[in-house]
Order: C-alpha cells, then sequence, then structure tokens
C-alpha cells in the first residue's frame, strides 16, 4: 500500500525548487543565442509552457513534463554547441515550418491578424495581455492594402411618384382597393378565386334548372297530347321556385354591391 504524504507534493521545497531552477536555467539558456528571432520564439514558448502547467497535480503528468523540460535543456545545449540537427530544428519552429506556428501560418486569412499564436486552453487560463505571443513580422510577408474603388458620384434620384390608389370593379361587382407598383396580396386573390367558383357554381345550377324545367314542360306537352296521365306533374312548379329564389338571390347581390359602391364614392367626394 503506497502512503501519500500528507502535504502536496506541489508545496513543498524539495519540488519546487528543482522545477524553478530548472525554468531559470532554460531561460538563461535561450538568451546565449545568437539570432534574435530564436531567443525571442524560445523565451515565449519556455514561458507559455511553464505557466500552462503550474496548476498540474498529477505526479505522473507532473514526472512527463519535467522530463520534457530535461530534454528541452538538452536540446539547447546541443545546438549551442554547434549540433546542425538541434539548430535546424530550433530554426524551423522559429520560422513556422513546424510546430505550433506553422499551424497559424497555413491559413493564410487569419495569420496577419493573430495578436496571440498560444493554444486556447493557454489563452483562456493568462488572460492578461502581458502573457501574449505575438506573430514575428518577419516571419511572414504582410498582405498588400487594399486599393479602394473611386466612388462614383451618384446622380439624384428623380422625384418618387406619389402614391396612386385606384380602384377595381371585377366581372362579378366586388369592388377592391389598389395601389399603383404594389404587388397584390395573395389572400385576396384566393378570396376573389373563391368568390369566382362559388359564382361560377350558381350559374351553372341556374343554367341546369332551365335545361330541367325546358326537358318537364315538353314532356308535359307531349302527355297531355298522347292522352296518357302525367306522372311528372309538378316537379315544373318546384323547378319555377327554385329558379326564382336563384334569382332574387342574385338580384339582391348585385343591388347590395351597388349600393356600397355608391355608397364609397359619396365618402371620398366629401
Amino acid at each position: 500500500m503506497i502512503h501519500r504524504p500528507r502535504r502536496p507534493f506541489w508545496t513543498l521545497d524539495a519540488h519546487r525548487i528543482p522545477v524553478l531552477s530548472l525554468y531559470r536555467t532554460l531561460l538563461k539558456t535561450a538568451k546565449r543565442f545568437d539570432k534574435d528571432i530564436h531567443k525571442r520564439f524560445l523565451f515565449f514558448s519556455l514561458r507559455d509552457k511553464f505557466r500552462s502547467r503550474r496548476h498540474e497535480t498529477s505526479l505522473q503528468k507532473t514526472a512527463n513534463y519535467l522530463r520534457e523540460a530535461e530534454e528541452c535543456k538538452s536540446l539547447l545545449e546541443k545546438a549551442l554547441n554547434g549540433d546542425q540537427e538541434s539548430i535546424q530544428h530550433i530554426d524551423d519552429l522559429s520560422w513556422g515550418r513546424k510546430g505550433r506556428l506553422k499551424e497559424v501560418l497555413d491559413v493564410p486569412k487569419h495569420h496577419p491578424f493573430v495578436y496571440d499564436i498560444r493554444v486556447l486552453s493557454s489563452r483562456k487560463k493568462d488572460s492578461h495581455p502581458v502573457y501574449r505571443i505575438p506573430i514575428d513580422p518577419r516571419v511572414y510577408t504582410p498582405p498588400p492594402e487594399p486599393v479602394l474603388p473611386q466612388r462614383i458620384k451618384r446622380k439624384k434620384k428623380r422625384p418618387r411618384r406619389p402614391v396612386v390608389r385606384y380602384d377595381v370593379i371585377t366581372s362579378l361587382g366586388y369592388r377592391l382597393w389598389r395601389v399603383r407598383g404594389w404587388e397584390q396580396p395573395a389572400w385576396v386573390s384566393m378570396m376573389m378565386n373563391k368568390r369566382i367558383r362559388q359564382h361560377q357554381k350558381r350559374l351553372d345550377r341556374y343554367q341546369e334548372l332551365q335545361e330541367q324545367l325546358a326537358m318537364v314542360v315538353l314532356e308535359q306537352r307531349m302527355m297531355s297530347q298522347l292522352g296518357v296521365p302525367d306522372e311528372a306533374k309538378g316537379f315544373d312548379e318546384l323547378i319555377r321556385k327554385e329558379l326564382k329564389e336563384r334569382k332574387l338571390l342574385q338580384e339582391s347581390f348585385l343591388k347590395a354591391q351597388k349600393q356600397k359602391s355608391q355608397n364609397e364614392e359619396r365618402d371620398i367626394s366629401v
């Protein structure tokens, strides 16, 4: 059974002092490089790595991070001692040929406007502007400034004609208001279509009744000439009654529409 210490390991001096010493050594080693772009890249990268991992509480992850820092230290020392492979690796990272900087530069629309090349987790944890890692202008060629087209003076528009409203009387006697240049609403078109179909049904029914009446009258005349008792007697009266009702309904409808139009004209004149 493993007995863990009562105090967390990150509060012990045996852990803090070696970590801070390693961090200080890495920063001093980075300053020994000749090229300014290498110094700048190494300083910002080392500071970001240590700051983003300062709250780590896992023993295994902390050990892996410290092992990674030791490997970084040995890589920097090899580069200072003249190892070409290490120098080339640092140069590629600094100029964006690999690593995080390459991911930013691979998006040509974004990298001219990037003010912080850190990953999202680091930007959230340390959002203060002092911890930003700006992109070096030597890494990319700034895009040319766009040339704005010359503005052409607009001609003065002709004054708009006033809204003209006019009335439309349909073939059925309905009166509607319309405005010139405005599209007729769909519900008005549907309403007119429905009324036209209903009116057509009434006309078809009226014509059908007239044909039936003519046929019944002809049949009655033929039966009377033959001296045969007429069994269809009385049907003509029913048909005439329905014809009369439909005729009165149509006349009252037209009269109401005419009266409505006269009232509207009187209101407009007033």
